[in-house]
């Protein structure tokens, strides 16, 4: 017997794969049209067309059932299926050389499975092409992720042109053609064709495809836009079968979502002020646009891009997390630290995973968080020996950032402690241009917040004099404490009790000597007081005590326009007073106010160097430079002193004027760890009212 007649996969004519199926045997009228060109490719990537070497090898095929694809692969044809399809099926593609196809894949994750499949369906070996030697000329696939630094336009040219010549068909194939594949494919392709993220049904059909059985089950159309090749492989396998390998994927696919349906929602956090408010409008109109309809809005009138700014501790990454969970959508992070290390750091590499990131983002609704976006620099301030590759980091983020129309339906929000510190680009007017200030909480807020860690444990219990007790404290702070008192008291073998989250704030944060909180008081009193009654007055103010010392916050409008000299040295005279108020009423100082005293140094040399009050030189301005560097400059020490001496007697003769205010201040803020404006403004009207001597005699 002629051994060629046993065949493994031979090959069948071309017209007749168009009907081919893989997994259970299906008669062709009863294949859906839109699934018959994937199932043609599935069956492509199972045929080799090579005879069996034996009787035996042929028999031996032959009990082992028909040979299933790969899983990745088996994806990868059927995206192309249906790409196919939207440009004009299997008869649309070209049947002789030279031809460029252009195929644009949804993300890096897809670029080489699509590939491998695309040199196997869109060029068969049964469609060869003559060359000029003579010999038969196969498809040249091009493939760029953006994961070598040799993806770019300048590269491959010539071996694309030569294949041309030979009469061969190119295939380049990439998630973004015109800024990795070589330049000729793209502006020369003759066909383009998009292979968009796989839907449940087309999951469904790579399941059955692999396992021979077709689920019960289908993913989501967010968690199929989700899956990738990646996926794929790890999740299907026809030991699993249809079924189970279905419900491996979805379990995959829903740890990939990230959304985190545990956790609060942003209408449940307390202590994030302005940021909350922002989150709570930008959910409303992400649900909006979700909705869809005549009314919803434009995704690019939305607020989809903030920056969110605060010291260490106050949640700025839990604030995220809550936005997308309010909001519905799933939540991915990424930084550049985790970007850097996804291989070697090398420039390629990083650019890569940076552009994964965004690409995976893009495929379904989400919100995606950029940590510590600081990590990115300045361009304005990079070293000569790292400019190059720090450059291109940067430039590289600003083109994922660029534009609500090229992230649509893609919130990004980027965290820093340092906003100083990001480059002014990122934080341009179509990128981060919300900036969003986070600040640790108020008593208030602490004490809701330790409410809702307490997750309904001593529901009695009133909480404000603890959370005065941990005024600074962040909201990781107070969890801490909670978990701390939870672990004093599983430890003791009884339930949780207040002492134990008062043993376990004393720890933490250990509550200030009595003589110590009583000059705190006085310092902050002092500040409060003379902002209410040095010129036109504050527009709010508050203080407040905690374990770590005091702050005073004073609303003086800022950011309602330009200021003028005698309104900057009314700050002056508030930021002096907290230590003016330790002499009137202890007779001495301490260090407590260095702090105020190098902030009131930095403005008074502005003024004198920069913002043009200088009574000598008006017209001069300085250079920006550090403050230890103006004072150098001769004449400006001189001119600081004389500046602050005067706001420091106005500061002085402003306490000494209400010390029964002040006092009556101090004892408030000692008493209760805080104070608001309504109660700091009684409290100096209230003074005045019963006719108790003001002044310091």
């Amino acid at each position: 017997m002629d051994r060629a007649v046993w065949t493994r996969g031979a090959a069948p004519p071309r017209e007749a794969r168009v009907t081919a199926g893989v997994g259970p045997t299906r008669a062709a009228s009863a294949i859906p049209r839109r699934e018959a060109t994937a199932r043609a490719f599935l069956a492509l990537l199972v045929e080799d067309g090579r005879p069996a070497a034996s009787f035996d090898e042929a028999v031996d095929a032959l009990l082992d059932g028909p040979r299933r694809p790969s899983a990745d692969l088996a994806g990868a044809a059927v995206a192309l299926g249906r790409a196919v399809d939207a440009v004009g099926g299997v008869g649309a593609l070209p049947r002789l050389g030279p031809a460029i196809l252009l195929v644009t894949v949804p993300a890096m994750e897809w670029v080489e499975p699509v590939a491998s499949a695309s040199a196997l369906c869109l060029v068969d070996p049964g469609r060869r092409f003559p060359r000029g030697d003579g010999r038969a000329g196969t498809a040249l696939v091009v493939q760029a992720d953006g994961s070598s630094s040799g993806h770019q336009p300048d590269r491959r040219n010539g071996e694309v042109r030569q294949a041309l010549q030979d009469g061969a068909v190119v295939i380049g194939v990439s998630q973004d053609p015109a800024r990795l594949l070589p330049r000729d494919p793209v502006r020369g392709a003759e066909l383009r064709i998009e292979v968009e993220a796989l839907d449940p049904t087309e999951v469904a059909l790579v399941v059955e495809a692999v396992t021979g059985a077709a689920p019960r089950s289908r993913l989501s159309a967010a968690g199929a836009a989700l899956c990738d090749p990646g996926d794929l492989s790890l999740a299907v396998h026809a030991a699993r079968g249809g079924e189970g390998s279905a419900s491996r994927l979805a379990a995959i696919v829903s740890a990939k979502a990230g959304t985190d349906r545990g956790g609060p929602g942003l209408e449940e956090l307390h202590g994030y002020g302005a940021a909350r408010d922002w989150g709570l409008s930008l959910v409303l109109d992400l649900r909006a646009w979700l909705a869809g309809g005549p009314a919803a809005p434009r995704w690019a009138d939305l607020e989809s891009a903030a920056l969110l700014s605060g010291p260490p501790g106050v949640g700025k990454t839990a604030f995220a997390a809550a936005l997308a969970r309010s909001a519905g959508l799933p939540l991915i992070a990424g930084s550049l630290a985790q970007w850097q290390a996804a291989r070697d750091g090398h420039l390629g590499h990083t650019l890569g995973a940076m552009r994964a990131f965004f690409d995976r983002a893009r495929r379904s609704p989400c919100v995606a968080l950029v940590d510590e976006i600081d990590s990115f620099g300045d361009r304005a301030s990079f070293p000569e020996h790292s400019r190059d590759y720090a450059t291109q980091v940067v430039n590289a983020l600003l083109e994922h950032l660029a534009g609500a129309a090229s992230r649509e339906g893609v919130v990004v929000v980027g965290t820093t402690n340092h906003p100083g510190r990001i480059d002014p680009a990122i934080l341009r007017s179509g990128r981060l241009e919300r900036h969003v200030r986070i600040q640790p909480p108020d008593a208030v807020d602490l004490a809701l917040i330790l409410r809702g860690y307490l997750a309904g444990a001593l529901p009695g219990l009133d909480l404000r004099p603890l959370a005065g007790q941990l005024l600074g404290a962040t909201g990781a702070d107070a969890e801490a404490v909670v978990r701390r008192a939870r672990g004093l008291a599983r430890r003791a073998g009884r339930d949780l009790d207040a002492a134990d989250l008062a043993a376990a704030a004393a720890e933490a944060w250990p509550p200030l000597p009595a003589s110590v909180r009583r000059r705190v008081a006085v310092h902050e009193a002092g500040h409060v007081l003379a902002a209410a009654t040095i010129g036109a007055g504050a527009a709010s103010l508050s203080a407040a005590i905690g374990a770590e010392g005091g702050a005073a916050w004073i609303g003086a409008g800022e950011g309602a326009g330009p200021v003028t000299e005698a309104q900057l040295d009314e700050r002056l005279a508030i930021m002096l007073a907290g230590r003016a108020a330790e002499e009137a009423v202890f007779g001495d100082v301490t260090a407590g106010a260095a702090e105020d005293l190098a902030a009131a140094t930095r403005l008074a040399v502005a003024m004198e160097t920069h913002l043009g009050f200088s009574p000598r030189t008006p017209l001069v301005a300085l250079p920006k430079a550090a403050t230890a560097d103006l004072l150098r400059v001769p004449g400006v020490a001189a001119a600081v002193h004389l500046r602050l001496t005067a706001a420091y007697g106005r500061a002085s003769g402003a306490v000494r004027a209400r010390r029964a205010a002040l006092g009556r201040l101090a004892d408030a803020l000692d008493r209760q760890g805080d104070i608001g404006d309504a109660a700091i403004r009684k409290i100096i009207r209230g003074s005045r009212r019963r006719g108790e001597p003001d002044a310091d005699r």
